[in-house]
C-alpha cells in the first residue's frame, strides 16, 4: 500500500514544481537586478507622460481644444469644400492650442496656489480672469468657425446643418421641472 502512495506523492510533488517555477521566473524576470525603462524611476515611461492631467482622459483633446466637428458627419461634402474646412481649421489650430494652453497654465496655477500655505486673494483673482479670458478667446474661435463652415455649405447643407446642430445642443440643455 505504502508503494502505490509514495509515486503518487512524487508526481504531486513534481507537478507542482513544474507549475510554480516557470511563474516564478517570469515573476522575476531573467535578471532580478534589471530594471525594465518602462519602470526606471528616473521619469515616466518613453513616449508619454504616466498619467493624462487632472480633467483628462487619455486619447482627448485638452479642454477647449476643438474636436472635427461632429455635426458635419451626416453632410455629403464635396473635396473643395473639405479642402476648404481643413484649411481653416488648420489655420485656427495655432491659436487655439496657444489659448487652450494658456487656460490650462492659469488653473493649474490657480490649484497650486489654492493649496499653498498663503493664499494671495489678488492673485487668485488674476489667475482665475487669465483662465476666463483665455476659454472665452477659444469658444469665440469655435463659434466664428461654425459661421465660416456654414457659409461654405450649400443650402440644403445648411439645413442639414442646422438640424444636426440643434440636436447637438439640445442634448447638452439643463431644463428644470
Amino acid at each position: 500500500m505504502k508503494s502505490l502512495d509514495f509515486p503518487w506523492k512524487k508526481c504531486l510533488i513534481i507537478g507542482a514544481a513544474a507549475v510554480t517555477l516557470p511563474l516564478t521566473v517570469l515573476a522575476h524576470g531573467p535578471n532580478p537586478g534589471h530594471v525594465p525603462d518602462s519602470c526606471a524611476e528616473d521619469g515616466p515611461p518613453q513616449g508619454g507622460r504616466m498619467m493624462p492631467p487632472l480633467g483628462m482622459f487619455p486619447g482627448t483633446p485638452p479642454p477647449g481644444m476643438m474636436l472635427p466637428l461632429p455635426y458635419l458627419n451626416g453632410l455629403d461634402l464635396s473635396e473643395t469644400q473639405r479642402d476648404k474646412l481643413f484649411e481653416l481649421m488648420l489655420a485656427q489650430a495655432p491659436l487655439e492650442r496657444a489659448s487652450a494652453k494658456e487656460a490650462l497654465k492659469a488653473m493649474d496655477d490657480l490649484r497650486r496656489l489654492a493649496v499653498s500655505d498663503k493664499f494671495d486673494a489678488d492673485k487668485a483673482r488674476t489667475l482665475a480672469d487669465t483662465h476666463a479670458k483665455a476659454l472665452s478667446q477659444v469658444i469665440l474661435m469655435h463659434a466664428e468657425l461654425d459661421a465660416k463652415v456654414r457659409i461654405l455649405l450649400t443650402p440644403t447643407q445648411r439645413k442639414l446643418f442646422d438640424d444636426m446642430r440643434k440636436q447637438d445642443e439640445s442634448r447638452h440643455q439643463f431644463n428644470r421641472p
